[in-house]
C-alpha cells in the first residue's frame, strides 16, 4: 500500500478500501455465528433433562389398577427431529398422587407387561418380574427396578417428564 504523501489525508482509493474490509468482516461474522452455533449448541445441551409429556386428565386413571399410557417422544439430532413411540405405567394412589414408571425392563428394554392375576409387571424377555408396590425386581436378571419418572399435575391433567435410562446397569443413569 502506497503512503498519501500529498498531505491530504486518506484518499478516496483507501477509503473504500477500509470501508470494503470492514463489510467483509461484519458479511463474515454474520454468516460465521449461526455456523459455529450449529456445531456448539449440541456439546451445551443438557443431558438427562427429559421432556414434559401429557399423559390426560387425572380422572381417566383408577385408584390402584395400573393403566399402560402410549405416548410419543420428540429427539432432535441437529435438523433431524425423530418421532419414537414409548409406553409408561401409571399407578393413581390417594388424593392426586401417582406413580409413573418408564414401562421399559431395566434389563434389555423390552416393555414389561401388567399381570393381574399377580398384581406384578413381567418383562417378556428374560423373565423380569416388578413389584407392584414399588417396582423393585423381583425376580430375572434385571439390574434395578423399573425407573419411575417425575410427574406434575397441570390443569387437571398428569403430566410426565419422560426420560430414556441406560440399560443393563444398577445406576438409573439418564441418557
Amino acid at each position: 500500500m502506497k503512503q498519501n504523501t500529498s498531505g491530504q489525508g486518506v484518499t478516496r482509493r483507501h477509503f473504500l478500501g477500509y470501508v470494503t474490509a470492514a463489510l467483509g468482516a461484519f458479511v463474515a461474522t454474520v454468516v460465521a455465528v449461526p455456523v459455529v452455533g450449529a456445531f456448539v449448541s449440541p456439546a451445551l445441551k443438557k443431558k438427562g433433562s427429559g421432556q414434559w409429556i401429557s399423559l390426560g386428565a387425572i380422572d381417566k386413571f383408577t385408584r390402584k389398577e395400573p393403566k399402560m399410557v402410549g405416548i410419543t417422544v420428540v429427539k432432535q439430532d441437529g435438523w433431524v427431529e425423530a418421532r419414537q413411540p414409548r409406553v409408561v405405567w401409571v399407578v393413581a394412589e390417594d388424593n392426586n398422587k401417582f406413580r409413573v414408571y418408564n414401562a421399559q425392563c431395566t434389563h434389555l428394554g423390552c416393555v414389561a407387561d401388567w399381570d393381574p392375576q399377580d398384581r406384578t409387571w413381567k418383562s417378556p424377555c428374560h423373565g423380569g418380574v416388578f413389584a407392584f408396590e414399588d417396582g423393585r425386581v423381583l425376580a430375572g436378571p434385571p439390574p434395578r427396578g423399573l425407573d419411575s419418572l417425575e410427574y406434575k399435575i397441570e390443569g387437571g391433567e398428569l403430566v410426565v417428564n419422560y426420560q430414556d435410562f441406560r440399560l443393563g446397569i444398577e445406576e438409573k443413569t439418564a441418557l
